[in-house]
């Protein structure tokens, strides 16, 4: 199973106009649109943290020359709306750090290139954004990091390895407040998930493979009973907020998942950790995580829309903070809908164009208040046809739940808080 990160914010960057600032239609009126003066603002605000040197897109948009260059992918993905990632339905759950560009912005970039993309007035170009490198929550109380490095050989695309670490942190329940993964070379760590395993099942598939770490493509292979978040390009740290406790349970070994892409003519290395933060104030709410997990369900060879529910059942109250959606490959759709104990829903999340390549944790604006007896109902639509292009079966096989890629998953993962009960 795959759980990304818990996202607090995007960044903010220093420039001139601020990219979390929305471009106002009235700003473009009937002149000219130049890459200066409009269309750079966008790639700040939704592009740069993955498009620029040394990081995991195939190309930069920072600068004119690379932007001109790619005018015509650029327009085509957007216009599609493949770029920027996001893929969360308007209106189902109100989210922070929205990164779906608005009708006018694509409007904007069709338009530049539809006029010869031209460059614009050296006056109209706003400072370059400036990301942080580093620990950006400074030093952790502790690191937890790959025990040897991992080396990807060059032109390698998609290798999934989970590397198990040994928590030596004294305590029998160690609380954290913040989490932060720092990737050892974002040239080729595509992103990264954490898992806590309590079962001793990843120290037995890390030893049945040679080198560090053994294969997950499809998730770590065991049942996680949490994490310590994760990393991708333009996401923070994770800190949750005050009077809230983290636990990491004893006997815990973390699993730290990442996915690596090496398009080079190089071997490249890398050495992921984790840095965690020791909770200092009070606390008197824990994080809760409730997953409507289904299983045990088979989808039809040739079937092009299949249907499995997924269902959990809120025990305590609590205040829902994000939530994430899993499926594999032949995942279409999700929809996950809260019903509440007076009998009204509530739209949690919808996914109508499903992507295993961009499983995003999304961040509720304002939490959600979830009562004790709440439903959580997850639809997934599976599409287990010859013209689905990411189906791997040629011709297409029954496919069932299970843990490897070639198996088919339905999870949504709701993560909140609790009220701590004292006894």
């Amino acid at each position: 199973m795959r759980r990304t990160t818990l996202v607090i914010a995007l960044l903010v960057s220093a420039c001139q106009t601020s990219p979390n600032t929305p471009l106002r239609p009235e700003a473009v009126g009937d002149g000219p649109v130049t890459f200066n003066k409009q269309v750079v603002r966008v790639f700040q605000r939704n592009c740069q943290t993955c498009h620029r040197p040394g990081e995991v897109a195939p190309f930069s948009l920072t600068n004119y020359k690379d932007a001109h260059a790619r005018r015509d992918d650029i327009r085509e993905a957007v216009e599609s709306r493949y770029m920027p990632p996001w893929k969360a339905v308007p209106g189902h759950g109100e989210f922070a750090d929205v990164r779906r560009l608005s009708e006018d912005e694509i409007r904007l970039v069709a338009r530049w290139v539809a006029d010869g993309a031209p460059e614009g007035e050296p006056r109209d170009l706003p400072s370059p954004r400036r990301f942080p490198t580093g620990w950006t929550l400074g030093t952790p109380s502790a690191v937890l990091a790959m025990e040897e490095p991992f080396t990807v050989p060059p032109r390698t695309k998609d290798i999934y390895r989970c590397f198990v670490v040994p928590i030596r942190i004294p305590g029998e329940w160690r609380m954290i407040r913040a989490s932060e993964v720092l990737p050892g070379n974002r040239k080729i760590v595509h992103h990264v998930q954490t898992f806590l395993d309590v079962t001793g099942r990843s120290v037995e598939l890390d030893q049945a493979e040679p080198g560090p770490g053994y294969t997950c493509f499809g998730g770590p292979r065991f049942d996680s009973v949490g994490g310590l978040g994760g990393w991708a390009p333009g996401y923070p740290p994770i800190e949750i907020p005050s009077g809230v406790a983290w636990g990491i349970p004893p006997g815990a070994r973390l699993v730290i998942q990442v996915h690596y892409n090496n398009p080079g003519d190089t071997a490249e290395t890398d050495l992921t950790k984790i840095g965690v933060h020791f909770t200092t104030g009070p606390f008197d709410r824990r994080l809760s995580l409730l997953r409507a997990f289904a299983w045990n369900f088979g989808i039809p060879a040739g079937a092009p829309q299949h249907s499995v529910m997924a269902r959990a059942m809120v025990q305590d109250d609590v205040e829902a903070i994000s939530i994430h959606a899993h499926m594999h490959l032949l995942g279409r759709a999700m929809t996950v809908t809260a019903h509440l104990p007076d009998g009204t829903t509530q739209s949690m999340l919808k996914i109508d164009d499903w992507d295993f390549e961009w499983q995003i944790r999304y961040v509720y604006k304002r939490p959600v208040p979830l009562p004790a007896g709440t439903r959580i109902v997850a639809e997934c639509v599976y599409d287990n046809s010859a013209a689905n292009p990411k189906n791997p079966s040629k011709p297409p096989r029954p496919v069932f739940s299970g843990f490897e890629t070639t198996d088919e998953m339905c999870l949504a993962s709701v993560l909140g808080t609790a009220r701590i009960v004292r006894r």
